[in-house]
């Protein structure tokens, strides 16, 4: 049977790394030796993670004739369809000084953020189970599994900005500035998506009917957050809401940075304070519910 290079590249390393600390000429307290441990270990890993990630994107896309290119024909497609519909069908504008295709680069934006969370509930749910075996029978460290659906979100989301960053730049929209202050806000949105995959990962384990709920709750997100409209339309009673959504002033954040070049350094500094305690107490969730995971696998 042929080994899977994911397991057979961590248990060689894995092994390797054992022999050197157990080796008796090895002086157990020289820091030096202890550096080049963690290095290797840190090699390991990233290179664990990189080829989970590859192969997470071609199971995706096997068997399909374009491949790859469906990673740029589906955004493409998507911000094609949405001008479309906004500015030639239904002529929607924020104001007079704005053109019909502002609308639809704004619902991209959102969608932008929106998508990328998608990605990352619906496949954590599953992410640990689909990769059981590998946990079992390798030496695989179970951290490293909640981090490739986030990794894979990363490159969808970078994708469609660049498809989104060219339409900008096409209609003489584009906001240079507004690029290098979107970053920190895709840092949190990382943060955030981090702190979902671990927590939906392992309990996903326990609670299997997981994966059919996240879909429905994710509709239910899509309709409370300012994504297919303006926040100004939100009504006052539902002002909590808006106020208490964290993907709400995330999804306000993209906007204000990509499409008017703004930076809002208040609700960076409360996004950012947020989706750290997320992460945070996700990933000691996790720690704490894994070892009784295994069992259950």
């Amino acid at each position: 049977m042929k080994t899977n290079n994911a397991s057979y590249y961590w248990s060689n390393s894995v092994l390797h790394l054992v022999k050197r600390r157990s080796h008796p000429l090895i002086n157990k307290n020289s820091k030096l030796e202890g550096e080049r441990v963690r290095q290797a270990e840190l090699k390991c890993h990233g290179t664990l993670i990189y080829q989970l990630f590859r192969r997470d994107l071609s199971e995706r896309y096997q068997g399909t004739v374009l491949g790859f290119a469906w990673l740029v024909v589906q955004p493409l497609f998507m911000l094609a369809l949405y001008t479309l519909v906004f500015s030639e069908v239904l002529q929607i504008r924020f104001n007079a000084q704005t053109s019909n295709s502002h609308f639809a680069f704004y619902v991209f934006t959102g969608l932008l953020v929106f998508n990328a969370l998608s990605e990352v509930l619906t496949r954590s749910t599953h992410v640990i189970t689909e990769r059981r075996d590998l946990l079992l029978n390798t030496a695989l460290p179970s951290w490293v599994l909640p981090i490739i659906p986030v990794t894979v979100s990363v490159i969808l989301e970078l994708v469609s900005l660049s498809v989104l960053l060219l339409a900008l730049s096409l209609t003489q929209q584009l906001q240079l500035l507004g690029i290098l202050f979107y970053l920190p806000f895709l840092l949190v949105r990382i943060l955030f998506s981090l702190a979902a995959a671990y927590s939906l990962a392992v309990l996903g384990v326990f609670l299997r009917d997981l994966r059919h709920l996240i879909p429905a709750l994710l509709t239910v997100l899509l309709f409370i957050s300012p994504i297919l409209y303006p926040s100004e339309l939100i009504p006052e009673s539902l002002g909590a809401l808006y106020h208490w959504n964290p993907l709400a002033h995330l999804v306000e954040a993209y906007r204000l940075a990509l499409l008017q070049g703004q930076f809002d350094l208040e609700r960076i500094s409360a996004l950012l304070l947020v989706s750290s305690t997320c992460w945070l107490a996700a990933y000691l969730l996790f720690q704490s519910l894994m070892p009784r995971a295994r069992y259950v696998l």
